[in-house]
């Protein structure tokens, strides 16, 4: 009985590493691409983003695709063996679990407006056409209480 709940801990801690790896793709795909780059070699994406809108967030689905991935390996092994039936609640409640934890982290659902998307330089400008934005008063209007 402690062997399952041991392993099925274990089932559950590496169902949300890998949502958590696979929600943050872009950034190890952008790390490889400046590696590759400083070595002055081509850049080469093993595994592409997947990218899906969804309201005000983009869902990078490889987390949930690598965890099913993982759960259907998991499930052949124990077919495999011949002890799907005891087994198999507990793997498939470890994946539900662990899907669930990673929406609820926003695990691979970074909002839709990220700079990378936009333009790193997307900073709002400040100029001295708009004194109110730094608190000064302008002296070339009138003051609202000077009209009482």
């Amino acid at each position: 009985m402690i062997k399952r709940i041991i392993l099925t801990l274990l089932q559950f801690i590496v169902f949300v590493a890998l949502l958590a790896v696979g929600g943050n793709w872009d950034a190890i795909n952008l790390a490889l691409e400046i590696r590759a780059m400083q070595q002055h070699k081509a850049a080469s994406v093993l595994i592409p983003s997947f990218k899906y809108p969804m309201g005000s967030h983009i869902l990078i689905a490889n987390g949930l695709i690598f965890a099913t991935v993982l759960l259907f390996l998991i499930l052949l092994f124990l077919l495999l063996r011949k002890k799907l039936h005891p087994w198999a609640w507990l793997s498939l409640l470890a994946y539900v679990l662990a899907v669930c934890l990673g929406f609820a982290m926003k695990l691979g659902l970074p909002p839709a407006e990220t700079p990378a998307q936009d333009s790193l330089l997307a900073a709002p400008r400040l100029t001295l056409e708009d004194p109110a934005a730094f608190g000064f008063i302008s002296l070339s209007e009138p003051h609202p209480i000077a009209h009482l």
